[in-house]
């Protein structure tokens, strides 16, 4: 077997768990607003959702630095390349943010009424827009990825990116919203 085939299974593979960790992560989350509080069972699925996306990005950082190094050149050269890094560059500042800053707040919710907190509420839009911000870019990391070639350049790419990235962050937010306020404090 060709290093190169190796190295895009292994890549495929990194996808595959971020992608993958991103969804769980975020269904996992919705469903936990449906009864607006956080058991320890739900927090636990949501960090084992979390753990798959660091793994597969640790993985998709390997594996594409090993498929860079066979033909660099090539890569430096391409729009959709550098339109990827990035976005895997906004997907590890995304989740260093989130865990650094959001989880830690959203563990020490567990068992209370979402909505009844100063904390949690003030901090409900980061929230929701960093799962969006997740969401969007793993996808479009994945879609880029998937293409051979992309008729635009790094600015068009990026373009349309931010442009789905402001969107999903909208509906993120006003979905979230009224999920939090469909229910009345218990």
């Amino acid at each position: 077997m060709e290093p190169e085939n190796l190295f895009v299974i292994f890549h495929l593979l990194g996808v595959a768990f971020g992608v993958g960790g991103a969804l769980v992560s975020d269904s996992m989350f919705l469903k936990s607003l449906k009864d607006l509080r956080i058991s320890k069972t739900e927090m636990g699925f949501l960090q084992m959702g979390s753990a798959m996306v660091w793994i597969g990005l640790i993985i998709l950082i390997i594996s594409g630095y090993l498929l860079f190094s066979l033909d660099s050149d090539r890569y430096l050269n391409s729009a959709k390349f550098l339109a990827k890094m990035t976005i895997v560059a906004i997907i590890l500042l995304n989740g260093l943010f989130l865990h650094i800053s959001l989880i830690p707040r959203l563990r020490r919710h567990i068992g209370g009424h979402l909505p009844s907190s100063d904390e949690f509420m003030r901090k409900r839009p980061f929230l929701f827009t960093s799962g969006a911000v997740s969401l969007v870019s793993w996808l479009s990391a994945l879609t880029l990825g998937a293409l051979h070639k992309v008729p635009w350049g790094y600015v068009e790419i990026m373009g349309v990116y931010l442009l789905i990235l402001i969107v999903a962050g909208l509906i993120a937010n006003i979905v979230g919203r009224r999920l939090l306020s469909a229910r009345p404090n218990r």
